[in-house]
């Protein structure tokens, strides 16, 4: 599922899904998240906002961008058998250690409330990857080989090569051997 400006929700769990903000790592490198109303943005995209109590403000993005590396760090140090680097982890658990998200019933709907919104969101995507970098997951991060997207292999041989087999890097790969296998000559 893709949301403006361009926002993927494909990588299995919201802290990946978070990471993935900076698209083509492997190349470009080019960060979604260039103005706190971004960050707005995909909060809301994410289901991690309170209904636009505050907007983002620039600390509230560089705090953001401050999470999303130190987990992006964790994540390519799972998928390399590395240990973490201990500044990344003292990142995360500070943004973990904050009042996270809670739900409230208004009428037939969930809201979610908190006094410090960017904040608690942070904190929400903190223990996320907590539990992602240090759970049976670990073990399933992968990085997408053509667009550097990292995820989480959900398949269950646990073989899956690309961010989307079906529309993304992985049938894009597919239709290019396809055709180098039919154009070559005779």
């Amino acid at each position: 599922m893709l949301i403006e400006p361009n926002f993927a929700f494909i990588a299995g769990t919201p802290a990946l899904c978070f990471v993935d903000t900076v698209a083509d790592r492997g190349r470009l490198a080019t960060d979604r998240l260039r103005k706190p109303t971004d960050l707005d943005i995909w909060l809301k995209a994410a289901g991690l906002d309170t209904g636009g109590a505050r907007p983002a403000s620039p600390d509230d993005l560089l705090q953001t961008r401050e999470l999303r590396e130190a987990i992006y760090r964790c994540g390519m140090a799972a998928v390399g058998g590395a240990p973490f680097d201990p500044a990344d982890i003292a990142c995360i658990n500070r943004h973990a250690q904050q009042p996270p998200l809670r739900p409230r019933i208004e009428g037939a709907t969930v809201v979610l409330q908190a006094k410090r919104p960017i904040e608690a969101a942070l904190s929400t995507l903190a223990a996320d990857a907590i539990a992602i970098l240090t759970g049976s997951s670990r073990q399933r991060i992968r990085i997408c080989p053509e667009c550097a997207m990292m995820f989480v292999d959900t398949s269950r041989p646990g073989k899956r090569r690309w961010c989307s087999s079906a529309t993304g890097c992985g049938n894009r790969a597919k239709v290019r051997r396809h055709r180098a296998k039919h154009l070559q000559p005779e």
